[in-house]
């Protein structure tokens, strides 16, 4: 379930479709989140924002822009638009704590379940060409949100994949073949 909370700090996508979803890191709680996006001084908000304990709040309309990542300083992201904000084409999800590599299981499987939604709403492709970290928009002064563990998107973006019966049957008969 989503909560909605309000934020007046939205925009506009201008005509920019959402193709990308970049995970950030609080650098504190829910709460003051919730707070800090509500106060138009802020100038800041993200569409969605999670808890340790797995609660989910909405800040703004997917269909709107979100004022989250700022703009682009030394991206890393193959599918940066130069010259164009990513807000314009991201989705963002806030994430409580102060690494992601330290949030419990429900966070984890909160931000798991919402990434497979939005992926599945919005035809976002489940890769880490089209989930990333805010680090790899803006690595000089990000360069760890959502984390220190630069492996920790692609070990949550595997969860977003299982694989089918028929791939793990190929997986036996590759490591038997090699035994």
């Amino acid at each position: 379930m989503i909560i909605q909370k309000y934020s007046p700090n939205f925009s506009s996508r201008d005509g920019y479709k959402i193709e990308i979803i970049s995970i950030h890191i609080m650098a504190g709680t829910l709460a003051g989140t919730d707070s800090w996006f509500a106060n138009p001084a802020s100038q800041v908000s993200a569409h969605y924002g999670i808890g340790k304990n797995g609660e989910v709040h909405q800040y703004v309309a997917d269909e709107n822009k979100a004022w989250s990542n700022g703009k682009a300083f030394d991206p890393t992201f193959k599918l940066c638009k130069p010259d164009v904000n990513p807000n314009l084409y991201t989705l963002s999800i806030e994430c409580e704590g102060y690494d992601l590599k330290d949030a419990p299981t429900t966070l984890i499987s909160a931000l798991t379940a919402l990434l497979t939604d939005l992926c599945n709403k919005w035809a976002i492709p489940k890769d880490r060409d089209h989930i990333i970290g805010h680090n790899e928009i803006n690595s000089l002064t990000r360069p760890n949100c959502p984390s220190t563990d630069k492996t920790l998107l692609d070990k949550i973006v595997a969860q977003l994949n299982p694989k089918t019966l028929e791939q793990k049957k190929a997986d036996i008969i590759k490591l038997v073949q090699e035994l």
